[in-house]
């Protein structure tokens, strides 16, 4: 049946035909846009999902928390519409972005916007923390990324190689999630056993700052090391050899490869680790203080050359520069009673009963009580002074 319809009315049905037309075609969009976003939603790993992907068998443990995941851009998201001239367009206006992409071709804008959203979503999920990692692989990273900012050289050094010896072979294969109070307590139960309660106290100290890092990374809720208790190390105090015991050792140190080292160390009070700064130069061996922490301004130090000292001259940077535990190991072959660390004892008695002031010898040897902190402050001794104080030193 035909209608008669005034030019009015017909103009009216040809701009409903339009508008039914624009409606359709956006639906179909939406449809495209639909199908086209399943493959995109694999971009993201979840929890059970199972892909045939290639790429997915070195990332099937690492997952992402549901606020990571929503902060991913998605095709769902994105918003298509027809522009009035007739153009494709996709825009995404979420999480700080605003994107928008235009064609004349609607497979083309979907592509172009599917190659961006994947885009980002590799690029974040490379930022994103790996949560499948083992405690060896995590403990290596803080130490790459923060241990090493803030100490010497010496004691990261030493500190990493405590953890490959008796950290690693415990739990450094396990995933951060795996380890329990227990095992930590297992790592540290090893070396109250055989007597090691200092390396068990330096071993729970790193144990806890790493896994305490481990959760402000959100890697794990909480520090297993919190519920983990060990005997209270009581530190042995240091004993200065007695003065038999000082001369016995001095000759002995003549059949020593390492002489030169040991006279030093007796003869000036030195730490072990600030033998290989030591400069000799004026009458007095000057040293970096062991004790200034990364990050500080170095300080210096200088003690007056003792006459015994001298007949074990010339010292060059070659003699006084050996390994802290080379050390070690000859000094108690050669004094099997004793620590190291005695021979900085046995200088401060020594010089004491030689009648030396004990703030000199405190300056010497850069050990301040709290409780004469004013005098070490405002006393200076002059280098005449020092000079003819070690004269009294002898063994």
């Amino acid at each position: 049946m035909a209608l008669d319809l005034t030019e009015a009315e017909a103009a009216a049905v040809a701009d409903a035909a339009e508008s039914i037309l624009k409606i359709i075609s956006f639906a179909q969009g939406r449809a495209e846009s639909y199908k086209a976003r399943r493959d995109e939603l694999r971009l993201v790993h979840f929890p059970g999902m199972k892909e045939d992907s290639e790429t997915n068998a070195q990332e099937e443990a690492i997952f992402y928390s549901q606020e990571e995941i929503d902060k991913l851009p998605r095709l769902r998201d994105g918003r298509y519409r027809m522009t009035r001239d007739g153009l494709h367009q996709i825009r995404y206006r979420r999480e700080g972005f605003n994107v928008q992409f235009t064609s004349k071709d609607k497979k083309t804008v979907v592509k172009r916007f599917r190659e961006w959203v994947r885009s980002v979503n590799d690029e974040t999920r490379d930022r994103l923390p790996v949560k499948s990692e083992t405690f060896e692989q995590f403990a290596s990273r803080y130490f790459e990324k923060v241990k090493i900012a803030n100490v010497e050289t010496q004691t990261y050094e030493d500190l990493k190689k405590q953890a490959r010896r008796h950290i690693y072979p415990i739990i450094g294969k396990l995933k951060l999630k795996q380890i329990s109070p227990l095992r930590c307590q297992e790592v540290l139960l090893h070396q109250i056993e055989a007597n090691h309660g200092r390396t068990a106290e330096t071993l729970k100290n790193l144990l806890n700052e790493i896994l305490r890092a481990a959760v402000g990374e959100h890697l794990i809720r909480e520090n297993p090391m919190n519920f983990v208790k060990i005997p209270k190390h009581e530190r042995e105090l240091g004993v200065s050899l007695t003065l038999e015991e000082a001369r016995a050792f001095i000759e002995a140190c003549e059949r020593s490869p390492y002489q030169k080292q040991f006279m030093t160390l007796l003869y000036t009070g030195i730490r072990r680790g600030e033998l290989k700064s030591a400069m000799i130069d004026e009458g007095f061996v000057t040293v970096r203080n062991g004790k200034c922490r990364k990050g500080q301004r170095p300080t210096f130090r200088r003690i007056p050359i003792a006459e015994g000292l001298r007949a074990y001259f010339p010292l060059s940077p070659a003699d006084l520069t050996v390994k802290e535990d080379v050390l070690t190991r000859n000094f108690k072959k050669l004094c099997p009673n004793h620590q190291l660390k005695d021979l900085r004892h046995t200088f401060t008695t020594q010089a004491i009963q030689c009648e030396i002031p004990k703030e000199l010898v405190d300056v010497w040897t850069a050990h301040v009580d709290k409780k004469d902190m004013t005098t070490a402050v405002y006393t200076h001794f002059s280098a005449e002074f020092q000079l003819e104080m070690i004269r009294r030193f002898h063994f």
